[in-house]
């Protein structure tokens, strides 16, 4: 065993990186690759048209090109949005306006209230509104509907044979006796 401070046969690696011709040279950090023109990348160059690349190099402080293409990305994925939420707020609020405008819309021949006294020769049947003025009312019958009057109940409508069933008979809220 060597004794302090005596140099003996150890593992001492040389100085390799020191001479030019054994160096090599250092792979970058970000390839440096053209990207394909896809749809996005056009499409994003197109809605920042505005915003040149010297421009963002200058007075962006955005000197590498991979950092505009992001920067324009950005612009465009807000645009997308902004589309989106602008198409949401159409078909909430003014889709019924395109269906069926303002001036139609309210038209009171386009309205109909049950036992409303002000519309004439009409009644309402299962929520549908019919015109009476063709119809003949006889003399035999026990009563005259007043215009806008709900004949609903004067009809029988059909129990459908799912609520028949014992179980629904007893039940409280669907007793139809």
């Amino acid at each position: 065993m060597p004794i302090r401070g005596e140099r003996g046969a150890t593992l001492r690696r040389g100085r390799t990186l020191v001479r030019q011709d054994r160096g090599q040279a250092a792979a970058p950090m970000i390839a440096k690759e053209k990207r394909k023109l896809t749809a996005w990348v056009v499409y994003s160059k197109v809605i920042s048209f505005w915003a040149p690349g010297v421009l963002l190099a200058k007075l962006g402080g955005m000197p590498d090109p991979n950092m505009q293409q992001a920067w324009r990305e950005k612009i465009a994925l807000f645009s997308l949005i902004v589309l989106v939420c602008c198409i949401v707020v159409y078909v909430t609020i003014f889709l019924a306006m395109t269906f069926c405008p303002q001036d139609v819309a309210k038209k009171q021949s386009n309205v109909f209230q049950i036992g409303d006294q002000s519309t004439p020769n009409t009644i309402g049947i299962l929520g549908y509104a019919y015109d009476t003025s063709s119809a003949h009312w006889t003399a035999s019958m026990s009563f005259t509907p007043t215009p806008g009057q709900d004949l609903t109940p004067f009809f029988n409508v059909p129990i459908p044979s799912e609520c028949n069933s014992d179980k629904l008979k007893n039940f409280r809220a669907a007793n139809y006796d």
